[in-house]
């Protein structure tokens, strides 16, 4: 089953129910759209333009402690653990962000479930840096969170040295928090690095 909502602020999005008799207290819509991107649980046939643009990309991998995939076949991986065809029975999510005047999938927005708190990870290969298109993808994920989800509380860690991104974070509405000496361990390099906490908590 499938059901659709329009937001105020033009948001389409749908949330499949769990299957009878599969408790689950918190399942993000598997669909999002907002006037320039398409957010869809992520799926195999995205693997590809996924690790083309972002995830195989070293530049965007920069910051990240996973590093660049080596093969497509470890986008291939995360998208079967946490996407579409796992979306009713996990606590971790993934979805292929999309560009709507091309309709190719060029990064991803990770969510990762715990009670009533969630993590949250994302990125956009280089090709589509500069044009606001993360923070948009965001604020989609963060109107969810706010309006229709129970979340009490959202939360990352962010390079330090990665003040675009850091202000992605504060644009959809975290804040920053504690210094992290060393929090990171980069992957590729074993390269230790400072990160941020940010956190958004629902008001009382």
């Amino acid at each position: 089953m499938v059901a659709f909502a329009l937001c105020p602020d033009g948001i389409k999005m749908s949330a499949r129910s769990a299957p009878p008799g599969h408790l689950k207290l918190i399942t993000p819509p598997v669909e999002l759209t907002t006037s320039r991107l398409h957010l869809r649980a992520a799926r195999s046939e995205h693997a590809a333009s996924v690790f083309t643009e972002y995830t195989g990309n070293s530049m965007a991998a920069r910051f990240l402690p996973r590093g660049a995939h080596p093969a497509q076949s470890s986008t291939e991986a995360v998208i079967h653990a946490w996407g579409e065809s796992s979306w009713a029975d996990g606590d971790r999510f993934i979805w292929s962000i999309i560009d709507r005047s091309d309709q190719r999938p060029m990064g991803l927005f990770l969510m990762f479930v715990d009670g009533d708190r969630a993590e949250i990870h994302y990125g956009i290969g280089p090709a589509y840096w500069g044009r606001g298109l993360a923070t948009e993808a965001g604020l989609a994920i963060m109107h969810w969170v706010k309006q229709q989800s129970p979340l009490s509380e959202v939360h990352t860690i962010c390079a330090a040295a990665h003040e675009t991104s850091c202000r992605v974070l504060e644009k959809i509405g975290l804040v920053r928090g504690q210094f992290l000496p060393d929090a990171l361990l980069l992957k590729a390099t074993e390269e230790r690095i400072d990160g941020w906490s940010y956190r958004w908590r629902r008001s009382e």
